[in-house]
């Protein structure tokens, strides 16, 4: 059902914020409804009849077309009423796919064109939920797992694909899980791992590997254990951000768990991490520890071919105005034959925010023969690149474009000679916006 009640309040913050605007937007919807009200005395202002004379004069807004990108790979984009849709269905034979961090880091923010430009990658998507503002921004929120290693923690319970290589297919599994790690003590005791490579909160215990930053970007208020190849080599108490070592990584604790660290633990002891993962589907445990890649989203979209409902959606946190409002969309699917379905929905014209529902994105993996379907994130990140061209918005007439990169180049050039910055040194141009940047992102690399 749409949730009315957004809708009235963003229309309220709307008027508050553009007062003038919202009067003759008022204004025009009062004569509107006039001319609706009086179609019957005037025939020619029927709707149908003002709808299909402007029509007539507009381009057709419709179109669906299908190529192939590469063996394997096959590209397919509708195009309805300014919502832009793209398919990119890949054979699990045909492709190796890996998720990467934007800048080789665990946190920091890049475009997915740079991406997938620096790695050589043939496609690539945008990936999951991430931190945008403060110092950690661009951290992962959610799992994310790196050739066998965790870069970023599940958030418990929410949707996750996982991906490895068997017999040189590709194979994939999205299900809901439950990540369980746990500090090994030389004393036997236990302590329970927090997260991983993200800001450090109260009475918690938190690691930091090398993806994550040179120094851990923590404040002097809790403890924090240097350990290489499995030794304890140091540790630094009420210091704050420590350097990772390339061969190891850093416990980091605060409140309690620094305490009961400090008690238990002394330089030259040996320490053990133990993890488990607890999917929805039980007895699988042992399946999901398989997965070289991992990447979280959510919610869960399809099941064994089912689409799920609402309360679903609500019960991995995600409210009614994220789930029954029209936003941009990126999410995967999966056919029964292991195809995989990476899907965008997002409006034709760069700038402009349309989209779908998520009870109409999983009708639609449906429709296309997926059997399950996983949800990422969307809004301003959703994007598609393939062979380094950005598919996700309808591209400008080339003609035209050049002619307009011209004008630009020849302004800009006026502009760089003209004006100066501080220190005298000259203004360079900008880079042509390339979409909001992204933490992450699934790379497609052809095998022919």
């Amino acid at each position: 059902m749409f949730d009315i009640t957004y809708l009235g309040q963003r229309c309220f913050r709307f008027i508050r914020r553009y007062p003038r605007t919202s009067i003759v937007v008022g204004l025009l919807l009062v004569f509107c409804i006039g001319i609706w009200l009086g179609r019957n005395s005037l025939p020619w202002l029927r709707g149908s009849t003002v709808a299909n004379y402007v029509r007539s004069y507009l381009p057709s807004e419709r179109s669906d077309t299908t190529k192939s990108v590469a063996r394997g790979i096959m590209h397919r984009q509708i195009l309805d009423n300014g919502v832009l849709t793209n398919i990119l269905a890949v054979s699990p034979d045909a492709v190796d796919i890996r998720p990467y961090r934007a800048l080789s880091a665990g946190i920091g923010m890049e475009s997915l064109v740079s991406l997938a430009r620096r790695h050589k990658a043939l496609a690539a998507i945008n990936g999951g939920f991430f931190e945008m503002v403060g110092t950690f921004r661009g951290e992962s929120v959610g799992a994310l797992k790196i050739d066998g290693e965790w870069i970023s923690e599940p958030e418990q319970g929410r949707a996750v694909i996982g991906l490895r290589t068997v017999n040189g297919n590709i194979e994939a599994y999205i299900d809901r899980i439950i990540l369980r790690q746990k500090l090994v003590l030389p004393s036997g005791k236990t302590l329970p791992i927090d997260g991983m490579n993200r800001s450090r909160g109260r009475n918690e215990l938190v690691i930091y590997r090398p993806d994550f930053h040179t120094v851990t970007l923590t404040m002097p208020d809790g403890v924090e254990v240097v350990v290489r190849n499995g030794e304890v080599t140091g540790i630094r108490d009420r210091e704050g951000s420590s350097r990772i070592p390339a061969d190891g990584y850093i416990l980091s604790a605060s409140g309690k768990k620094r305490t009961d660290l400090l008690t238990h633990i002394a330089e030259g002891n040996a320490v053990q991490i133990h993890e488990m993962v607890i999917p929805e589907r039980v007895g699988d445990s042992n399946l999901w520890a398989s997965f070289a890649h991992i990447i979280g989203g959510g919610p869960l979209l399809l099941q064994d071919s089912t689409a799920l409902p609402t309360q679903a959606y609500e019960r991995e946190g995600f409210n009614q105005a994220f789930h029954s409002f029209w936003h941009p969309r990126t999410a995967i699917g999966k056919k029964a034959d292991g195809t995989l379905l990476f899907v965008t929905i997002t409006a034709a014209a760069a700038g402009v925010r349309r989209g779908v529902k998520l009870a109409r994105l999983a009708e639609l993996f449906l429709e296309w023969g997926a059997t399950d379907a996983l949800n990422l994130d969307g809004g301003n990140s959703s994007m598609l690149v393939i062979r380094d061209e950005i598919v996700s918005v309808k591209q400008k007439d080339h003609t035209r474009a050049k002619s307009d990169d011209k004008a630009e180049q020849k302004k800009v050039g006026t502009e760089r000679n003209r004006r100066t910055a501080r220190g005298n040194r000259r203004i360079r141009p900008l880079p042509k916006q390339q979409g909001r940047a992204i933490a992450d992102a699934i790379l497609i690399f052809s095998r022919f």
